[in-house]
């Protein structure tokens, strides 16, 4: 009895499944793309929520204190320290004006932060990648522009 030595797939077949493997493919990576874009996103939108949060709670703390409402210099004081060097360790930082926040992408999203009234507003996202200036805005659950 012979064995069979030529049993497999033929280059046909082989060809067949790397064109259906290049369809998926094409149809995956763009939308991986915009999921990514969202997660960034909605992280944003929570760190700048608890950012607010904590600012709220240090400001009522110096009520207690000294009877007068007060926002600290750089908001990120409002939080703990754990907290502070968990983000300043993932992109985000305060130059004494704005809050930045830089993506993985290279991009840069920005925040004004009045400290005489704490109220952090969105102000643009630069794209460093793409040499483009153009701004795009989004609205957060608390009804700013962000």
């Amino acid at each position: 009895m012979k064995k069979n030595l030529n049993s497999g797939f033929t280059l046909i077949e082989l060809v067949i499944i790397m064109v259906i493997l290049g369809v998926l493919a094409a149809v995956a990576v763009p939308r991986l793309g915009n999921t990514i874009d969202s997660s960034e996103l909605s992280a944003e939108e929570a760190v700048i929520g608890n950012l607010r949060s904590a600012l709220e709670v240090y400001a009522m703390d110096k009520v207690v204190e000294n009877s007068r409402k007060s926002f600290p210099y750089n908001p990120f004081d409002a939080l703990d320290n754990k907290s502070r060097n968990d983000l300043n360790n993932k992109g985000w930082e305060f130059d004494g004006y704005e809050i930045n926040h830089y993506r993985n992408d290279g991009n840069r999203v920005v925040w004004g932060y009045d400290r005489n009234n704490g109220q952090i507003n969105y102000e643009y996202n630069d794209y460093y990648n793409d040499n483009d200036s153009s701004d795009y805005y989004y609205n957060d659950s608390s009804g700013g522009q962000f």
